[in-house]
């Protein structure tokens, strides 16, 4: 299910108290959060920006394998979320991947994320979930800014996880 929120992403509050929200964001594989909606992560959450850059250094030899995984980032005060890194694209000598590429490694990043996130539910971390136990996930208009991927494609991908709610921030 997607339900769209007219405003700031960060603003997001889980409605149980005490659970944990998630915020996600579709990343580039080169550790760096320069553009768009990802500079804003990396003003507000200056840590989670350098345990990104630390994971992505991981793989400076072959960046290309966090394509299509997802890294999530635990908080580091209990007022925090838990940022969610979807490895959707690339950014090499030759630019940015395809629209076509982006989308699929979209859908793989997210069947990562959902089977991390009900794992961390197993170790009875309090992730936010709606009454009818969908988890939920907060994020822009992913791959749309600078992957310049049309909306439709990334929301035909998130209509295909039933399991999940997503809240789409959109400004206006």
């Amino acid at each position: 299910m997607i339900k769209y929120i007219h405003g700031d992403l960060f603003s997001h509050t889980p409605i149980k108290k005490g659970a944990i929200s998630i915020l996600c964001h579709s990343c580039n594989c080169r550790g760096v959060w320069g553009g768009g909606i990802a500079a804003v992560f990396r003003r507000k959450y200056p840590i989670a920006n350098r345990i990104y850059e630390d994971y992505c250094d991981e793989y400076r030899s072959q960046p290309t394998k966090l394509l299509g995984t997802t890294q999530l980032i635990l908080p580091e005060k209990d007022s925090e979320p838990l940022i969610a890194c979807l490895f959707t694209s690339d950014m090499s000598g030759s630019g940015i991947l395809p629209p076509h590429e982006i989308v699929h490694y979209t859908d793989l990043a997210l069947q990562d994320l959902v089977k991390q996130l009900k794992h961390l539910q197993s170790q009875d971390k309090n992730i936010e979930v709606t009454d009818n136990e969908k988890l939920v996930v907060n994020m822009p208009k992913i791959n749309s800014g600078i992957f310049n991927v049309p909306w439709d494609q990334t929301e035909a991908v998130l209509n295909k996880y039933p399991d999940v709610h997503f809240n789409v921030y959109v400004i206006d």
